[in-house]
């Protein structure tokens, strides 16, 4: 039930962020029974926030989402994921669009959300543990790991990712777009046929197949929505099913007659890769050793999309940049009011220097060492589960809200520190072992007190066993890799590719210069301490079309 619980978390957390309609109650009903299928999810209109771009989601939507887990079986049934149909439209945010109240929420948000996953994938309490207590932690989590990779089984079907924009280049709307029709990958014996992998074996091996990715960036081109991100695809007269059969539609093979329709920067390329993954530990074979094969890799890039990407580069940098001072800016135009506008740029100019000057200022350094102090005595009371009050519960929002992301993950890290210090020669009686204090790396004399989330020493011994662990035998066969160790080989085939520059796209579509070149290999080594890297090449043909009748 705990390793239930666990993934259950890490699942509602993570849809949680991203899906508008999300219920925790349906996943967490699907994890207990072995299987989630979440259908027709929304993306939110702040779900790409994190890449701390200004872009809105338009449309967001996720056909199925199906994942298949059986916890108390992991050794005799393969995990699976399955996620089909998902497609998202994005535009730049309006520069007549900016709210306060939203821009702060939607930054406090996004800095919340860094700074509990950091905390959740850290191993947290690793430098409070011994060598071999740090040496268990981490073989535990490799076999846990190991165990789940050597049979998941995964299949995405259906990928558009579609960037509209008609601010960039003022008359010249553009339209770029990622596509995938499919890309699996599942365990197969050593000769690649599709198997189930037994825990006894000394190799895994995974083949990946990858369907038709492709980049396009069309321009000049008709949009789907408006080309801005201020309103969202309902507002914009978007119907639902009609521009989800679109981007179905728009999804091509390398020999659909589709393809002449679009400006593809990268042609829909398809390819296979198979995986070795070697867990004998030995040193005369490669840990990881990947074979990717290619028929043609083609790339494309005309005049008018290079201009495009240069307006696209000036808009982001101006919004990224001028958000900063966008809450000082005047509501009117230069030309209604430009005195506003003069002591706007004065006004930006000087908090600028007053906020350099006030960071050595001994108000400043008092004021920080108070919130400091409170912080970490609010976190550690909040830690420590106890009930805070309401103004206590007001107070830890607004400092969270107020302090920057370094300081609140530095000064957790301190509370986190003091309570274990605290915690130093209590006397308690024999705690249950957490499933954290092995996937986090807590510490005993740390344990909660008995309660959710706990296993009994049967429940972690049945773990182990699940995943065939054992901690002596790791702990034993933990020794320093030697130098001529291979920890990664990489090998790959590329039968052919190109790469052209184009001139003027919608018309004579000239050839200013094309590259081809055909049987291309390259070799990639990483050993302990030196990397190899070796390439050949069948054949290399430059053209020139520059000058017409010039060959």
């Amino acid at each position: 039930m705990v390793l239930e619980s666990l993934v259950a978390n890490l699942l509602n957390r993570f849809l949680g962020i991203y899906v508008r309609n999300f219920d925790p109650k349906q996943l967490n009903v699907g994890i207990w029974s072995g299987e989630v299928k979440l259908t027709n999810l929304e993306l939110r209109r702040e779900a790409l926030d994190q890449f701390h771009l200004p872009l809105n989601v338009i449309e967001g939507h996720i056909s199925s989402l199906v994942l298949q887990i059986p916890l108390s079986n992991l050794r005799g049934k393969p995990v699976r994921i399955n996620i089909e149909d998902i497609f998202l439209l994005a535009a730049p945010k309006e520069d007549e669009e900016y709210n306060v109240e939203e821009e702060e929420n939607r930054a406090h948000s996004v800095k919340m959300e860094k700074l509990d996953s950091v905390e959740m994938l850290k191993e947290r309490n690793t430098e409070g543990m011994s060598k071999e207590e740090q040496a268990k932690n981490q073989s535990f989590t490799a076999a846990l790991t190991t165990t789940v990779i050597d049979n998941v089984q995964i299949q995405v079907k259906n990928v558009h990712i579609r960037y509209e924009d008609s601010i960039s280049t003022p008359g010249h709307p553009f339209a770029a777009g990622l596509t995938l029709q499919e890309l699996s990958a599942v365990s197969t014996d050593e000769n690649w046929r599709p198997t189930w992998i037994q825990s006894t074996s000394d190799t895994t091996h995974k083949l990946a197949t990858l369907g038709s990715l492709a980049l396009y960036w069309d321009t000049d081109t008709k949009l789907l929505g408006t080309g801005t991100g201020q309103q969202d695809a309902k507002a914009q007269g978007i119907d639902h099913d009609d521009i989800l059969k679109k981007f179905r539609d728009m999804i091509v093979k390398s020999d659909d007659p589709e393809v002449s329709e679009h400006q593809y920067i990268l042609k829909p390329v398809s390819g296979r890769a198979g995986v070795e993954m070697d867990k004998s530990g030995k040193t005369d074979r490669p840990k990881t050793k990947a074979r990717l094969l290619f028929n043609e890799l083609g790339f494309v890039l005309d005049d008018q999309q290079y201009r495009d990407v240069l307006m696209l580069a000036d808009l982001f940098h101006y919004f990224i940049r001028h958000q900063e001072y966008r809450k000082l800016q005047p509501a009117k135009r230069p030309k209604e009011d430009p005195k506003a506008w003069l002591q706007f740029a004065g006004k930006a100019v000087l908090d600028r220097i007053h906020d350099r000057n006030k960071q050595w200022s001994w108000a400043n350094i008092a004021s920080r060492r108070d919130d400091r102090k409170r912080y970490i005595e609010l976190f550690k009371k909040k830690k420590k589960e106890t009930p805070l009050a309401a103004e206590e519960t007001k107070e830890l929002e607004a400092l969270e809200r107020k302090l920057s992301y370094e300081d609140l993950r530095f000064w957790r890290s301190l509370a986190r520190n003091q309570l274990r210090k605290e915690n130093v020669g209590v006397k308690k009686a024999p705690a249950k072992s957490t499933w954290g204090s092995y996937i986090w790396g807590a510490k005993k004399e740390e344990e909660t007190p008995a309660g959710d989330g706990q296993m009994t020493e049967e429940q972690r011994n049945e773990l182990y066993k699940a995943i065939d662990f054992s901690e002596k035998e790791q702990l034993a066969e933990a020794v320093d890799m030697p130098k001529e160790a291979i920890k990664l080989q990489v090998d790959m085939n590329l039968k052919s590719g190109g790469f052209t520059l184009r001139r003027d796209p919608h018309g004579k579509k000239t050839d200013i210069l094309h590259l081809s070149f055909d049987d291309f290999s390259t070799e990639f080594v990483q050993r302990t301490d030196s990397t190899l890297v070796d390439l050949s090449l069948g054949g290399m043909r430059l053209f020139d079309g520059s000058t017409e009748g010039n060959l």
